[in-house]
């Protein structure tokens, strides 16, 4: 066992002081603007020189002689980001200890103690003791090894044995397997991937290792090293590996990645490479950005960033291609399946190419670009790195708009489906898009500073032209109703622009109404068609506003809708667009249910636009209820007659809702019927089904109890909030004669798949246990809280607090949109508000989007009446914001305190 000693205490607080003052002065330079690279070459310095230091010190107790010895006969080496020499405050450090065969016990000894004073000085040491022999066998095996062996620099040692694993290195890792080293460097970099590709634009990013981080300037170093002997930007510009332009960029990205990291680190005080949301904002702030009329400050940063991670991603992709040896047996392969299409390409396996001669006349013009994209498009392939190069630069000579046989090729090019998302992404990497639809530049980077969009705008919109073309392949309504469309082509250019408005002080869809008719004329479209776009465009988010938080049985509602929507084929386009749309917003968000009520909308309204009366279909459904029920239910009184069961039958349809007869599955209605039928007077039944498609549960509360009914929907939302279940919906009917049939959908977190038996019945318990007035529902949320509930982070929007009252949309009943920032108990609080304002709720549609919710409300007075009078909507509406105010400033803290 090691005796501490006070002179080991002394070494160790002495070793720590070392270590905070090369932070202390890393923080000062910060403070005093110094740019970061210099920042990080400095720290860089210190940790070599604190390095050096240590092997001294570990060697002090040996004579001359051996320290001679030693030194001759091993190395300390940096290597990876150490051997670069550019650290951040609280990087690791990466040593290699190379033994030579003679330096024998004494080395190794030594190195224990290094290792011991890194550790103790709060370093986060990675380190490995080798042979050169062991060290280039690990590097043809490991290419994480490879490239951290290629940024190799000797700290203190033998110079000799350095070179000799440096030259070993070269000739056994790169230059006798230059393919395998090149494709092992590419390797390493997928390790930061998931799904086999990089996640593109995370808008909380990886300063290291997302799209476009530092990593991928490493990969032009660690490419470089291998195939020129040269490393940094400079010395790989000059050997003609990178251009001016690119050598230009690269510097300047690395330079706002490489500050922006060591801002993270000194503000954390310990490693940090993720930029998270609170990080984005601290440093708008910090950094001065103004905001501007659309865009807050910290958007406008966050879009320098991308610019800057896209710049480097897009020239590291173009330097692999470039460089990336190709076996003889793949080049044969090429020239082998290679044919011509069109006058000057060449189809080879998933490219287009050009011979270098034949590139100026592909490039003259921009309809010859586009018709190598539409050939690209037909074959289902894309242009080579060389072709895109030279068409880039040809775009960036263009400034006529498109002539019409342009615009014509370019509507061609959208009616396809297979391949065209990849041709799209290399129409926007060469900014051929931003020619041909000019406010793609805007979007180019756009932040949406929220909780709910996982991408930039730009590539939001991509994704969403990826996910419209595989619905060729769906077999389910979208994929039908896909495949239906006469005219892709638009459908496709209304999702190009369904976003570009964002980023503008007015809503994003007034100013993408008015960019889609700048577009159609630019375009050369034709009235109908500039009519559908500009429709499409402007009107892109109502199909999911009614879907979701609306009441989707209100004939008023559909006719007014399928009224705006005026034709089957736009109903469709309409359709299909909202389901990208949400798709393409990041994963997760799309979901079955999603999917039900979008579906569910689109045949209502295609049935009134397909000439068939809305009545017709109603009717229809009833009968088929009817029939169900005929098959489904026994009566519970052998005395009545087939007559009086029907006419029992027809009273209890009577009583409920429009929304709940043709929303709820016959079967659930049969099923609610039957235990209405067998309900005591004063009994409360409450089931649980679990819908595997969906993932969700329903919970059916159902009473005849007047004491039971009174509050009953805020104290049952109440208790499924308490128990964490996240209320997806809720559907709240008055049958006749009083019976209550409230319905919710929920997600119960606690549980993956089906909710145990157990679970139910213990929410049934607590449903009892509230509704009889035995407990309060504030009781159970202080029963269920959950340990650093009351840590969960400040809301990140800047969207305000507001409710919205419409007393015009429905015939029956008042609508009001309740907007607020999602927090634990805010749903109970609204229902108890508008309970304690004497309001029935009839119907309730819940939804989270990023970190706030919008809750829909239809509401009448007790009476069953509509509230139309201003001075009571006054009241309802000021009565709740001022609940709301109070709930998120301090009230929302007894559900989690």
């Amino acid at each position: 066992m090691t005796s501490y000693t006070p002179a080991a205490d002394n070494a160790v607080t002495r070793n720590k002081a070392r270590v905070n003052a090369i932070r202390t002065k890393a923080r000062a330079l910060f403070d005093a603007g110094t740019p970061g690279v210099h920042i990080a070459t400095s720290i860089g310095a210190a940790t070599d020189q604190l390095i050096c230091d240590f092997v001294a010190e570990a060697l002090a107790a040996h004579s001359p002689g051996e320290r001679r010895h030693i030194a001759d006969s091993a190395a300390v080496i940096a290597v990876g980001g150490t051997g670069r020499g550019d650290l951040a405050p609280y990087s690791d450090v990466d040593l290699l200890f190379l033994d030579g065969g003679d330096a024998s016990s004494s080395f190794r000894e030594a190195v224990n103690l290094i290792v011991q004073a890194c550790w103790d000085a709060k370093l986060k040491l990675g380190h490995a003791v080798r042979s050169v022999g062991e060290c280039v066998a690990m590097a043809r095996q490991d290419p994480q090894i490879a490239t951290s062996v290629l940024e190799a620099r000797l700290l203190w040692g033998s110079e000799p044995l350095f070179e000799k694993l440096r030259q070993r290195y070269r000739r056994r890792v790169i230059h006798a397997r230059l393919r395998a080293y090149v494709d092992a460097c590419i390797e390493a970099r997928s390790h930061d991937w998931t799904d086999g590709r990089p996640a593109l634009q995370e808008l909380e990013p990886n300063l290291k290792s997302s799209f476009g981080g530092l990593r991928d300037a490493h990969l032009i170093r660690w490419i470089g090293g291998g195939v020129f002997g040269a490393r940094d930007i400079d010395s790989l510009r000059l050997a003609g590996a990178l251009t001016r332009d690119e050598a230009r960029q690269l510097k300047a990205a690395y330079e706002f990645l490489t500050h922006v990291r060591i801002d993270l680190h000194l503000a954390a005080d310990q490693p940090t490479e993720i930029l998270t949301r609170d990080e984005q904002l601290r440093i708008a702030e910090q950094r001065g950005v103004a905001d501007s009329a659309g865009q807050r400050s910290v958007e406008r940063f966050m879009q320098e960033y991308f610019r800057h991670s896209s710049g480097i991603a897009q020239i590291s992709q173009r330097f692999v291609a470039r460089h990336r040896p190709r076996s003889l047996v793949s080049v044969a392969h090429r020239l082998i399946v290679a044919h011509r299409a069109d006058r000057w390409l060449r189809v080879t396996g998933d490219r287009v190419d050009v011979r270098q001669r034949d590139l100026p006349h592909v490039c003259d013009s921009l309809e010859s670009i586009l018709r190598l994209y539409k050939s690209a498009a037909l074959y289902g392939v894309i242009p080579t790195q060389r072709v895109t190069e030279a068409v880039t630069a040809a775009v960036a000579e263009i400034s006529q708009p498109p002539s019409p046989e342009a615009a014509e090729l370019f509507m061609d090019i959208l009616e396809c489906t297979r391949h065209l998302g990849p041709v799209l992404r290399s129409m926007y990497e060469t900014r051929l898009l931003d020619v041909l639809i000019p406010a793609f530049t805007h979007a180019r980077c756009l932040l949406q500073f929220n909780q709910y969009h996982h991408y930039t705008v730009d590539e939001h919109t991509l994704r969403a032209i990826e996910a419209v073309t595989a619905y060729d392949d769906d077999d389910g309504p979208i994929g039908a109703a896909y495949r239906s469309l006469r005219h892709k082509n638009l459908l496709h250019l209304a999702l190009l622009l369904h976003d570009l408005g964002k980023g503008f002080e007015e809503d994003h869809s007034e100013v993408g109404r008015r960019l889609a008719e700048e577009t159609a004329v630019r375009l050369s479209l034709s009235t109908r068609q500039t009519s559908q776009l500009m429709f499409l465009v402007h009107k892109h988010l109502e199909m999911s506003l009614l879907a979701f938080r609306r009441d989707i049985s209100d004939p008023k509602l559909l006719v007014e809708f399928g009224h705006q929507v005026g034709s089957p084929e736009t109903l469709r386009m309409l359709y299909v667009l909202t389901a990208a749309d949400i798709t393409a917003v990041g994963p997760g968000v799309w979901t079955d249910w999603k999917g039900e009520l979008l579906s569910d909308l689109y045949d209502r309204v295609l049935l009134i636009l397909s000439g068939k009366h809305y009545s017709y279909h109603e009717k229809e459904r009833m009968r088929a209820i009817k029939r169900h029920v005929a098959r489904s239910v026994v009566p519970n009184d052998d005395a009545l007659d087939a007559d009086a069961w029907e006419r029992w039958v027809d009273k209890q349809l009577a009583g409920f809702s429009a929304y709940y007869l043709t929303c709820t599955a016959p079967e659930l209605i049969a099923a609610d019927l039957d235990v209405i039928q067998n309900l005591d007077p004063d009994e409360l039944s409450v089931a649980g089904l679990h819908e595997e498609e969906t993932g969700t549960y329903e919970y059916c509360v159902i009473t005849k109890n007047p004491a039971l009914i009174a509050g009953c929907f805020h104290k049952i939302v109440g208790v499924l909030t308490a128990k964490h279940l996240e209320i997806l919906s809720a559907d709240i009917n008055t049958a006749s004669g009083g019976v209550v049939v409230d319905r919710f959908r929920v997600i119960d977190h606690d549980f993956q798949g089906e909710v145990p038996d157990s679970r139910v019945d213990e929410i049934r318990d607590a449903l009892k246990e509230v509704l009889s007035g035995k407990t309060s529902v504030e009781s159970l949320f202080q029963r269920y809280k959950r340990f650093g509930a009351e840590n969960q982070p400040e809301p990140v929007s800047d969207l305000t607090t507001r409710v919205v009252l419409d007393a015009e949309s429905s015939d029956s009943r008042t609508i009001v949109d309740v907007f607020a920032h999602d927090r634990p108990g805010l749903l109970y609080a609204i229902a108890r508000t508008l309970f304690e304002l004497n309001l029935s709720v009839d119907l309730a549609k819940i939804a989270t989007h990023f970190d706030q919710v919008v809750d829909v409300f239809y509401i009448t007075e007790l009476d069953g009446r509509k509230v139309t009078d201003d001075t009571r909507l006054q009241q309802i509406r000021e009565t709740l914001e001022r609940r709301l105010t109070d709930f998120e400033q301090e009230e929302h803290r007894v559900f989690v305190q």
